[in-house]
């Protein structure tokens, strides 16, 4: 057995439940017990409704055969006494007088019982074996107390019951055999109780794991990206630094808009944030390349508002930039267009002889980003003509 497990009792069994409950678990007994004596098929002991009608039909005046069995059953008052009419001087209690009393005091063991489980499953336990035993043999104990004071109660309210004539321990153990169902019930309900509030629990718990683990990975992989810009982007400012001094003070004040807006640690920015680091570090390339390097945003304005995750756009023009030739020669037009709640950069491919080390932003690690973040697919197509990769918006939550 393993060792149990601590929860909070009071989040599965208050005082408000276990009061209804009780409540409810009465109310099911006594309606079973009516509907079983009325069809005639009892299902507790020493008492029958239809022997109370044949013994009121034996008072107004049946037959033999019903007198017959009506004085066989009817027991008469301590030592054969008879009232003056020369019937018994006993009088049965109706059956509703007996549900009045029955009634309470079932719902007073029933509740008992759910009280000690209660206490017993709110203490910890080295084994869950021995919470279990604790369980039900206090609760055995509780229903047999309770059923044999409230028989002992009955008998002294009733000293005759209808019947043959028969001893207290008959009565007690009959007592024992209706109510121990009851405790039955009651101890089922705590556990089951208790196993929906576990699963409950621990569905939470796993939600809280993976939703942390998720989070951890994205981090990751975020804080993967940042260093790869800021190397890329130094050495640019090196490179132009030798050559220009006027264009790398501008490159410097654009690279400084950019890592303002790296720096703001959102998990998601909208589209018309991205645009504009967009706008900055295309600036800071055309400052290095020139009319060489050409880039084309074309975004309906309605989707500014949408959702992106950050820098993926612009990742995705470094990758273009790092990956193909850029020259007089051979110019490279970069496109950013919306689609249906989509954006997409494309460029033609034009490859270097010797590919650079690293993959900037890397396509494996926006896909990543995406699935984890929003469960979305990014799509990419590649012909070895034309380079195209999909992103997805989303509109505001």
């Amino acid at each position: 057995m393993g060792i149990t497990r601590n929860y909070d009792v009071d989040n599965y069994l208050p005082m408000k439940r276990i009061v209804l409950l009780s409540f409810a678990i009465t109310i099911a007994f006594y309606i079973l017990y009516t509907f079983s004596q009325y069809f005639g098929r009892p299902n507790f002991p020493n008492n029958s409704i239809k022997e109370e009608l044949r013994l009121d039909l034996g008072d107004k005046g049946g037959d033999t055969r019903t007198m017959e069995m009506t004085r066989h059953h009817r027991p008469g008052p301590p030592h054969g006494e008879l009232g003056p009419d020369g019937k018994s001087a006993f009088k049965r209690p109706k059956l509703a007088h007996k549900l009045l009393l029955n009634m309470p005091l079932t719902f007073i063991l029933v509740f008992s019982v759910f009280f000690f489980n209660k206490r017993i499953l709110g203490i910890k336990f080295k084994y869950h074996r021995d919470q279990l035993v604790a369980s039900i043999l206090g609760s055995l104990f509780i229903a047999l107390l309770f059923s044999t004071l409230f028989t002992l109660l009955q008998l002294r309210i009733w000293p005759h019951l209808p019947g043959p004539p028969k001893s207290t321990f008959h009565h007690v153990r009959s007592g024992w055999l209706g109510d121990l169902p009851l405790m039955a019930i009651a101890v089922m309900a705590c556990y089951l109780l208790r196993s929906l509030y576990q699963e409950k629990i621990v569905a939470v718990e796993n939600e809280t794991l993976r939703t942390e683990n998720i989070r951890t990975r994205y981090e990751a992989l975020k804080n993967q990206m940042d260093p790869h810009f800021l190397f890329n982007s130094l050495n640019t400012l090196k490179s132009l630094i030798e050559t220009d001094v006027d264009k790398a003070e501008e490159f410097v004040q654009q690279l400084s808009s950019v890592l303002r807006y790296t720096l703001q640690n959102s998990e998601v920015v909208s589209l018309s944030d991205e645009l504009t680091c967009v706008e900055a570090y295309c600036n800071m390339m055309q400052i290095r390349y020139g009319d060489n390097l050409r880039f084309v945003v074309e975004i309906n304005p309605k989707y500014r508002d949408y959702k992106v995750l950050p820098l993926s756009i612009q990742g995705l023009i470094e990758n273009a930039i790092k990956h193909n030739v850029i020259s007089s020669r051979q110019p490279l037009t970069v496109h950013v267009v919306s689609g249906e709640e989509t954006v997409k950069v494309s460029n033609t491919i034009q490859p270097k002889m010797t590919q650079e080390e690293g993959s900037g932003i890397g396509l494996a690690n926006l896909v990543e980003r995406y699935r984890i973040k929003w469960n979305e697919n990014v799509e990419i197509f590649d012909d070895g003509k034309v380079f195209i990769v999909t992103l997805p918006l989303k509109q505001n939550e």
